[in-house]
């Protein structure tokens, strides 16, 4: 990328997007005025009416208007109304007379400017307060696309913009250059108007022509609360310009230094989070791979029950005891299956436990033998078709009989 001088210094960033000079006492002093002082009046009235307008003489305008020598709406060579003058000089009383005479409230001028547009402009309360109480369009363009919010944020005036928006001004209408109201507060550096739009729920994600996002304007003016609340918004981190850059790369090689911090710090949380979260989404994948017999974890991770098997109470040591089967209210071969799968299981289970316990084997496998005995006995006795209680029974003392001593 080739390197031009950007304010009398080779630019480090593309377009010198982020080599923004610091402000000196001179500029600082500028723009106190431009806050504390609203812009002058630029229309001169040329027509007896405007005039009047212009003076705040409603006798004579309301006699004009009578007399039918003028209409409300009659225009200067500007293509200017007499409620543009009115709205630029602040004269409530004429906007009222005018207004109760049915002039044209959304009348536009050879710019498409309108008189709320002029009354915002010029900080006139108490016209905008007017028009749009007798429904002026606060959406209404002018030619390069701005409505009367652009016009308020353009001000710096949170005042404006509140009223506007309690008239249903919207956020989101992009100009001409592609700014909303919220991102030209951030192109013009007017950081506590961008976060009252914020606050009053304007979209964060969008991006001019070069698709600079809010973040990237933010990190421009190393507006270090901008660039925090962003963040916690849910702005797209790793949102990239025309260019492929990043708000993290134009703070390292611009001048953000406070931005640049901010967003490292992000940067290594996320990372550390991704790292964690692939971590423990590994741990869960090997939690779920099948054990082996002789693995000694898997003694206390049972294997997914079906419909058929017992949930064991949290108190009770699953590694003491086999996993048996639930008896099924309903009779016949399936649940003779499940008594055998079950007697299958119970065997198996004590082979392995009494393994390392011979002398405590012989005894146990006489009890079982002398119980297993016993109940083909009863068994051969009663019915064939086993009631619910006794097949609990027989499970009940296998388990008693086959558990090891401690």
């Amino acid at each position: 990328m080739k390197k031009i001088l950007v304010h009398g210094i080779k630019e480090k960033t593309p377009m010198g997007f982020c080599d923004v000079p610091r402000k000196n006492l001179l500029d600082f002093l500028r723009d106190m005025k431009s806050i504390s002082v609203p812009n002058e009046p630029r229309y001169k009235p040329l027509k007896k009416i405007h005039r009047a307008a212009s003076e705040g003489d409603a006798q004579r305008l309301q006699r004009m208007i009578s007399l039918g020598k003028h209409s409300v709406n009659d225009k200067d060579f500007k293509e200017r109304t007499a409620l543009h003058f009115a709205c630029a000089y602040g004269q409530v009383e004429i906007v009222n007379v005018l207004l109760k005479n049915n002039c044209d409230i959304d009348a536009v001028d050879r710019n498409s400017i309108t008189p709320l547009m002029k009354a915002v402009q010029n900080w006139t309360y108490g016209c905008v307060c007017a028009l749009l109480k007798h429904g002026a369009d606060p959406n209404r363009m002018d030619k390069n696309g701005n409505t009367s919010l652009h016009y308020a944020v353009s001000e710096d005036n949170q005042t404006l913009a509140k009223c506007l928006l309690k008239y249903n001004a919207d956020m989101e209408i992009k100009n001409k250059d592609g700014f909303t109201p919220l991102l030209l507060a951030l192109k013009e550096n007017k950081i506590e108007m961008a976060k009252f739009l914020v606050r009053k729920g304007a979209n964060i994600h969008v991006f001019d022509e070069m698709k600079r996002n809010t973040l990237l304007y933010a990190v421009r003016w190393d507006s270090k609360d901008m660039v925090s609340l962003l963040l916690d918004e849910g702005v797209d981190f790793f949102f990239k310009d025309v260019f492929g850059w990043t708000a993290l790369r134009y703070a390292i090689e611009g001048t953000s230094k406070g931005s640049r911090e901010i967003l490292m710090n992000y940067d290594e949380k996320l990372r550390r989070k991704n790292k964690d979260d692939s971590l423990e989404y590994k741990n869960s994948e090997d939690n779920l791979l099948p054990k082996h017999h002789n693995d000694p974890t898997s003694v206390s991770t049972l294997p997914k029950s079906n419909e058929n098997e017992c949930d064991f109470d949290d108190e009770l040591d699953t590694s003491k005891y086999a996993l048996a089967k639930c008896p099924n209210n309903f009779r016949g071969a399936g649940d003779q299956r499940d008594k055998n799968e079950s007697s299958g299981t119970v065997d198996d289970s004590s082979k392995e436990q009494l393994m390392s316990k011979p002398a405590i084997e012989k005894v146990d496998s006489v009890a079982y033998e002398e119980s297993g005995s016993n109940q083909e006995e009863s068994t051969l006795a009663e019915s064939d078709i086993f009631t619910t209680e006794s097949l609990e029974e027989k499970v009940s003392d296998d388990s008693e009989n086959i558990q090891p001593s401690v």
